[in-house]
């Protein structure tokens, strides 16, 4: 059993009840070949435990990033999204509708990670794309193609889901790593969200010094930065080149505890992401 998980946590009885109201609604799904009993599990299990959401074997890092932190500030709101998305192919987002296309809920194959999942993450995932549709069958590279998420993406996500009209980046490409560490901090403590674009090889791998310079080339991975952020101020004897930086994030359904050197920072941080309500 993972350790993140708690096995004697319940659910709150007020959203056990608004379950029970999907599980009893009439309405028929308009998804060919999801299982509405298998979606109300998966929905219950994320609402005890909301790291039990994850990406699976999908590029879907983005949203389920995004998503989490639906989950874990919102949760009425995820019940709600998921009945309307299961029912009728679309909720209603903060600023405008979001509708899955019907070749999204004809789809079907190996999803390659749960239904509950894959019915949000892949309607956010292709109602964003405009070249490369998103496919359970698709080929891997056609798969990577369609997963890859924007900064503005991320914003646009937080909006309509989160319903958090400020939203902003910070790309790191050249410098500024530790300036936008500390923007999603203080974001974090005023009560918004941040979330973090990272080479994830790089900063989360266990790579060789060739192998790690040849990834820093490209960030690949978006993560959820939970806080606990906390940056060694630079030394004459460090020079800022081995001043430690932690933080805590979401990534692949679990936390994960960041301790590093400001040097990979720099080398495989590339930005943040952030949305508050004022």
């Amino acid at each position: 059993m993972r350790s993140d998980l708690n096995p004697t946590a319940t659910i709150d009885p007020r959203l056990d009840e608004r379950l029970a109201k999907f599980a009893r609604s009439p309405q028929t799904g308009v998804w060919n070949h999801l299982d509405k009993s298998q979606i109300i599990e998966d929905i219950r299990d994320r609402l005890v435990n909301p790291y039990q959401i994850q990406q699976g074997e999908q590029p879907f890092c983005g949203p389920a990033a995004v998503v989490f932190e639906l989950i874990r500030k919102q949760p009425d709101r995820y019940i709600d999204i998921c009945q309307n998305l299961y029912e009728h192919g679309s909720f209603e987002g903060y600023t405008k509708k979001v509708v899955a296309s019907g070749r999204l809920c004809r789809s079907y194959g190996n999803l390659r990670m749960p239904q509950a999942d894959w019915m949000l993450l892949a309607t956010l995932r292709d109602c964003a794309n405009t070249l490369v549709p998103v496919y359970p069958k698709a080929p891997k590279l056609i798969r990577e193609l369609s997963g890859i998420t924007k900064p503005w993406e991320i914003n646009g996500w937080v909006k309509e889901l989160l319903g958090y009209p400020h939203t902003k980046s910070h790309p790191t490409i050249l410098s500024g790593e530790f300036r936008a560490l500390q923007v999603a901090d203080s974001t974090i403590e005023a009560g918004g969200v941040a979330f973090g674009l990272i080479n994830s090889q790089g900063l989360l791998g266990n790579n060789s010094f060739l192998m790690s310079r040849f990834h820093r080339v490209f960030p690949n991975h978006w993560v959820t930065i939970l806080g606990n952020i906390s940056i060694e101020p630079p030394t004459k004897i460090t020079k800022n080149k081995q001043s430690r930086v932690q933080f805590d994030i979401y990534s692949w359904g679990r936390k994960i505890h960041v301790n590093t050197d400001a040097s990979m920072i720099k080398d495989f941080f590339w930005g943040v992401a952030v949305g508050k309500l004022i």
